[in-house]
């Protein structure tokens, strides 16, 4: 009987699992594309302190530093590339799994909607002119109403005599 209720659970929780497995492979990619790309950073960096230090025209250290910024760049750009390919890959085995769980889920008696005798929804028969969805933006200082002169005398009232 458990047997039975743990495989039926494990075999339930299959698309759940394959997500964090997919989730767990990207995050380790991109970390070693990271990690690597760190590591190329510092040691270029050293390289490049040493060879400057050993510069005796000012001239040749700035070619020599645009070298540099233009090879990180470069380094950059390709392990930007290949984060984004790999986000990309994700995407695309999160949304074939995301198809196939939709796809058995219709093959449940319960979610077959077509057996299901729902009323059609109507946006028609709601009345849109009425909406207006400026009512629940913040107004900023300009488009708040001016306090009525009257009221602005009393404030400023009350505000003199407590002053004294």
């Amino acid at each position: 009987m458990y047997d039975n209720m743990l495989k039926e659970m494990q075999d339930k929780m299959k698309p759940v699992t394959e997500l964090a497995e997919i989730n767990k492979k990207a995050v380790e990619k991109i970390f070693a594309l990271q990690s690597g790309y760190f590591a190329d950073c510092v040691n270029a960096s050293l390289a490049q302190v040493k060879a400057l230090a050993e510069v005796k025209e000012p001239k040749q250290a700035l070619e020599l530093q645009m070298g540099f910024i233009k090879q990180q760049e470069a380094k950059w750009t390709e392990v930007a590339e290949q984060e984004l390919a790999t986000l990309n890959e994700v995407r695309e085995e999160v949304s074939s799994l995301f198809e196939q769980s939709l796809s058995s889920l219709s093959e449940m008696p319960y979610f077959d909607l077509a057996k299901l005798d729902l009323p059609k929804f109507d946006m028609n028969q709601f009345d849109m002119t009425k909406f207006d969805i400026s009512n629940f933006m913040p107004k900023t200082e300009a488009e708040k109403p001016a306090a009525k002169p009257a009221a602005r005398k009393a404030a400023s009232a009350a505000s003199a005599s407590a002053a004294s």
